[in-house]
Formats: structure tokens, sequence, C-alpha cells
């Protein structure tokens, strides 16, 4: 594939070939850029996609081992439904508050989640994204996207087309320039365990907004 910067929203048509082929995208979201694939290349996948593949490709671009897991982006709280079982009352509340937005719920996998993009105890992170981009290719491919922020390992995540590091950029088979992101923060992660509500990490969304539900 030929590496492209996409800058408008025409050019999205490129974007959208490469994720349905199973390439490697760099995206922005309004958090932070991401690196990432369509759920629906790999959703069919027995085993974890080999190395030379857009998914392969995330663990070693980022250098990040292969058996951590990567979240979806969603197109909004009905997800739910679809790609996870047993979801809390709670959780459901916090989707329908803070969806599309910086907020990402860790959830007991749905059965059509593949075995290799769930986590070691059977869940998949999901969020949806508020970034019209990410809405638009969520919508036109008809699949989440599997996305983790764009940097190495321990690395800042760029919150700006011009922080991604060069050999990110050269990574991918294309990139979407969207400038600044709107949060210039990572999402703010939640799950429940034992039946409380547990922040993962705090990021965009405020400790005191999701616990304020």
């Amino acid at each position: 594939m030929t590496k492209t910067t996409v800058c408008t929203e025409e050019d999205l048509g490129l974007a959208l070939e490469v994720l349905r082929s199973g390439g490697l995208a760099l995206l922005p979201t309004e958090t932070v850029y991401g690196v990432g694939v369509s759920v629906g290349a790999f959703s069919s996948c027995g085993k974890v996609p080999g190395p030379e593949t857009g998914y392969g490709r995330i663990f070693s671009l980022k250098r990040r081992d292969l058996a951590q897991t990567v979240p979806w982006l969603v197109d909004g709280p009905e997800a739910l439904e679809r790609y996870a079982v047993d979801v809390p009352s709670q959780l459901f509340d916090l989707a329908r508050t803070f969806w599309p937005g910086a907020l990402t719920l860790v959830v007991p996998a749905a059965p059509c989640v593949p075995d290799f993009m769930r986590a070691a105890d059977g869940t998949v992170a999901l969020r949806a994204s508020a970034s019209p981009v990410i809405q638009r290719l969520i919508r036109e491919l008809g699949f989440p996207l599997a996305v983790t922020s764009a940097n190495t390992h321990g690395m800042p995540a760029p919150a700006a087309f011009t922080d991604v590091e060069p050999r990110i950029l050269e990574g991918v088979d294309v990139a979407v320039d969207a400038g600044e992101t709107p949060c210039r923060d990572a999402s703010t992660i939640v799950a429940m365990r034992e039946g409380k509500l547990v922040v993962l990490r705090e990021g965009a969304l405020l400790l005191q907004d999701v616990q304020s539900l």
C-alpha cells in the first residue's frame, strides 16, 4: 500500500479503502491520535493475525506485547448490546451520558468478539468517539475500529498530528491529519469490579463527573 496523508473529507475514501483491506491507519480521535484497523477485516480470524498484517503491525509499531489487547471504537451506547454481555446498568447509564466522548468502558465481551481481541479476563474495552472522522469511518465500514494511542509504548500519546513520532507515521498505510485534538488527553477508563465502579485511568473525563451518576 502507499502511505498517504489525508487532509480532506473527500480523501477519507482512501482511508476507508485501506481499512477495508486490513491496512493500518493513523487516525484522529477527540482525545489523542491513534493507530488502528477495522475490526471487520479481522473478525473472522481464528487466531492472532500475523505480524505482517495491519493488526499485527500495531504491536510492532508501538513496541508492545502482542498479548495485550486493543480498545474498540464503536458507534454509540447501542454497541454495548452487540459487543458485550451482562453489562451492569450503571455502565449503560455512563454510556448514555458520556458517549460519544472521552470515556472507555471495560465490559465482558460478547461471543462475536474474537478471542485474540479479548483481555485475559474475557473483557473488551469499548468507546464511542466524538470525532466526526471516526464516526464516519465506523458508519461507512459497518464495523468498529480497533485503535490504540499512536505512540511508542511508554512515550506520550500525541494530541496533534505534528506530535506523532516520525517512526509511527512511517509505519502506517494511511494517515488522517485533523490538526490538534479537542481534548488533548487520553480517555478515562472505567470498569465494574465486584459490583463497584472502578476508574482504571483518569483522563479527559474528570473522575468527579464519572462518579456523579
